[in-house]
């Protein structure tokens, strides 16, 4: 079962990072370092609806698997921890049904603002998620030499999503670091759990 939550975690990285780089490819213009990756399924973008329906829901589902596999390798106390990791989920598939206005601005369309709350609550309850995990990794023996890192790397979420706020030349990186940070976690947390089985 080890071995499963490992799969999980690789095939979310790779949806986290395949897509967003393939679709970027095929956009002029558009920059990995300024630019979010909402922006790639933006309302009007060529490729909206592949983003959305090939990128973003898969992703969230790969989430969600990722959860559920982890949770069956748990004990009871990281139940709070997983649920918050699993709004990542709900903010990818969110993503998909609800696509940003043009730029992926603060305000906008109704359909952005209610992006905007989803995508808050996701990279919040990543970071949340992380935090609790750290706590309840202490007394979970497999994971105790994960504790200080999960709770650390969810701190760092949870700074980004604050430089996410602001307006920021670098807004699109900050979104690849918190990313980078929570899919790296995940694969880490895969291989720990291989390697000590």
């Amino acid at each position: 079962m080890s071995l499963w939550v490992l799969v999980a975690a690789v095939f979310a990285g790779l949806l986290a990072a395949v897509p967003p780089w393939w679709f970027a490819r095929r956009r002029p213009g558009y920059s990995h370092v300024r630019n979010t990756i909402s922006e790639l399924g933006e309302t009007g973008a060529p490729d909206a609806a592949r983003v959305a329906w090939l990128a973003f829901a898969p992703l969230g589902l790969a989430v969600w698997v990722f959860v559920a596999m982890l949770r069956g390798q748990l004990q009871d106390d990281t139940q709070t921890g997983l649920v918050l990791l699993s709004f990542l989920g709900v903010s990818y598939v969110g993503a998909a049904v609800f696509p940003c206005d043009a730029g992926a601005p603060f305000w906008g369309t109704w359909r952005n603002q209610v992006h905007n709350i989803v995508a808050a609550i996701g990279y919040f309850g990543a970071g949340a998620g992380l935090i609790e995990l750290g706590r309840a990794f202490e007394d979970t023996a497999m994971l105790s030499g994960l504790a200080m890192l999960t709770a650390a790397l969810g701190k760092g979420v949870l700074a980004g999503i604050f430089v996410l706020s602001f307006e920021s030349p670098v807004r699109g990186l900050v979104q690849r670091l918190i990313e980078a940070t929570v899919f790296g976690w995940m694969v880490l947390v895969g291989v720990w759990l291989v390697v000590g089985a």
